[in-house]
């Protein structure tokens, strides 16, 4: 059986990461002799993370998903040629570059992809950043998404929608190549009835089933997983944030907004470390939440005397382990990101949300956790804190709910890997 795992992964986001881990280590659990080939942004960086051959889902390396900083200038006379002409301040001159480069750099690619999809099984697209064009428009993922999954179909690999977020969507040429792509599908699942009541009002109605984030199936060591000793003098914080409208890397930048919310961040850790608490810094990202956990910490008073002493702990991790180890060392978490709260909810912590997304909102509901569920465009220092009471008053309470929901997470979940490979 040989079967591809595609997505706009690879570039640091340790959700997505957990999202492929999770689908590779179940495929082997059930089929060990299966060739596993991933498809990402950055095949280097999948195949060094998820032990697998990979292939580009598009030019590599996309600078687009690139830091500012990471961006590599040298190269040949063609490429300086590329690169200048993509940065020039002229909508004339990038539209130049794009006929110049990009296209016929795409006819082939599309040849590339047709040579490498030969003998697929399956084609297998999960996650919930796969219905959306937030990051870069139509011509970005939803064009990738159709192509590839035209492609595959055209070799006769079986093309799978696992577990699927949709939202937002603003293009109407990308609400017709994710409905076109999902038409191709021999299986489709939302990650939540949310995404598939927001592909329904564009169009897409069909009687697909709803299963959780496949994230939510990633195996874990007992021994993580297993409840640390708590005492309430002594809680361990975890705090994870997120670069929301920062400038150097959100599709939508305001300083404002990234400042607000960088300060009443900044205000509750001080807060914390004033208490007492001990906070550990951890990143669902590692390149863009390290910027702003470095803006944090630079920020607080006496940051280096806190670390020194133990108080105050920011070790920088780069893999999903990582991750998972981090957050079995903490008592609560307080996180922005949706895959934050996931995977604190898989190792059984309680998570106080800043929530910047329906998405989050429905995640911490279906647990029962929408008492601890905050809007990050509207907290304030005050109410965040009288939550954290709440929270801190009810930990066991809550970390019940979440196992009792996890439980039935990962028995959805095999069901559904028992549908999508029944007859494999």
């Amino acid at each position: 059986m040989k079967i591809g795992l595609l997505g706009p992964y690879g570039y640091g986001n340790l959700g997505d990461a957990a999202i492929q881990e999770a689908m590779i280590q179940n495929i082997r659990q059930r089929f060990p002799h299966a060739r596993i080939l991933g498809f990402s942004l950055n095949p280097q960086d999948t195949e060094e993370r998820h032990k697998i051959p990979a292939y580009p889902i598009t030019r590599p390396p996309d600078r687009d998903w690139l830091r500012p900083d990471q961006i590599e200038t040298r190269g040949n006379p063609i490429q300086r040629l590329a690169h200048w002409l993509h940065y020039y301040p002229s909508p004339w001159l990038r539209k130049l570059e794009r006929v110049l480069f990009r296209i016929p750099l795409e006819l082939v690619l599309i040849y590339l992809a047709f040579t490498i999809l030969k003998g697929f099984d399956y084609l297998a697209i999960s996650g919930g950043g796969q219905l959306d064009d937030y990051w870069g428009g139509a011509w970005s993922h939803p064009y990738t998404l159709l192509k590839w999954s035209l492609l595959a179909k055209v070799r006769g690999a079986q093309l799978l929608f696992v577990s699927v977020g949709a939202g937002p969507i603003q293009a109407s040429l990308s609400r017709r190549f994710f409905t076109w792509a999902l038409s191709l599908a021999d299986y489709r699942s939302y990650r939540d009835g949310e995404s598939k009541a927001y592909m329904a009002k564009l169009g897409f109605q069909r009687p697909d089933p709803v299963y959780p984030d496949l994230a939510h199936s990633l195996p874990v060591d007992p021994d993580l997983e297993r409840a640390r000793p708590t005492s309430a003098a002594l809680l361990v914080v975890g705090v994870g944030p997120m670069a929301y409208f920062d400038s150097r890397v959100w599709p939508e930048r305001d300083s404002a907004v990234y400042l607000g919310y960088l300060h009443k961040l900044t205000d509750f850790v001080r807060w914390l470390l004033e208490q007492g608490y001990t906070v550990r810094f951890f990143p669902g990202d590692f390149h863009y939440d390290g910027l702003v956990i470095g803006d944090l910490i630079r920020l607080i008073p006496d940051a280096s005397e806190q670390q020194a002493q133990g108080q105050l702990i920011y070790e920088p991790i780069c893999t999903v382990d990582g991750l998972l180890a981090q957050l079995a060392a903490t008592d609560l978490v307080l996180t922005s990101r949706f895959h934050g709260v996931l995977l604190a909810h898989r190792m059984h912590k309680p998570v106080l949300a800043l929530s910047y997304h329906q998405k989050i909102d429905t995640l911490m509901a279906a647990a029962g956790q929408s008492a601890y569920n905050l809007q990050i465009d509207n907290f304030d220092l005050e109410t965040l804190i009288e939550c954290f009471h709440l929270l801190k008053n009810n930990l066991e309470n809550a970390r019940a709910k979440i196992v009792q929901r996890e439980d039935l997470y990962r028995a959805e979940l095999d069901e559904q890997y028992a549908r999508i490979f029944n007859h494999a």
